[in-house]
């Protein structure tokens, strides 16, 4: 037999319910939704590579390889002419889980498309800081022909318009 003192069993319990901790901690899923948010709305004070406003009718920044967030890119687009409601994020290869992105563990599907190798799958989040809007998560060509991911934030007043991200990444 092996006896421990009452130290050693107190150690042992405390290292085991340490271990635990750092394994429930790990196993819940990431929340960028408030870093996304920060750089798209300009308070992070990370500058865009783009910034362009189109005449007032639309606004566009883009962010290559955004601190804190594990994307490619980060795209910010506003429309103020039809609405202040109309504004979109779009993230490009996103490293996640849709919903880690925007603070979502609940996803509802709405509908898919397809089309020549492109998909496009549109979801409501059920949860989170962007409750309600929509997220379009898909696959696109790029210029040299190769699929991209993106995951593109929508506000109801945006996905009315459908937009076609494939005209973003040109």
């Amino acid at each position: 037999m092996i006896f421990r003192s009452v130290n050693e069993t107190n150690g042992i319990r405390i290292t085991c319910a340490l271990s635990l901790l750092t394994l429930t901690g790990a196993s819940q899923a990431a929340d960028y939704s408030k870093t996304v948010w920060s750089i798209a709305s300009g308070q992070s004070g990370q500058t865009p590579l783009m910034d362009t406003n189109v005449m007032g009718e639309m606004v566009m920044r883009a962010w290559v390889a955004p601190r804190g967030v594990p994307v490619q890119g980060l795209m910010f687009i506003y429309m103020p002419k039809l609405s202040t409601n109309h504004w979109a994020v779009m993230l490009v290869e996103p490293q996640g889980q849709a919903g880690e992105f925007f603070g979502a563990r609940s996803l509802k599907f709405v509908r898919a498309a397809k089309k020549d190798g492109q998909t496009a799958n549109l979801y409501t989040l059920g949860d989170g800081m962007f409750r309600g809007l929509y997220l379009l998560d898909g696959k696109v060509k790029d210029r040299k022909g190769k699929l991209m991911h993106f995951l593109m934030l929508l506000t109801p007043q945006m996905a009315q318009q459908e937009p076609d991200p494939a005209q973003f990444l040109k």
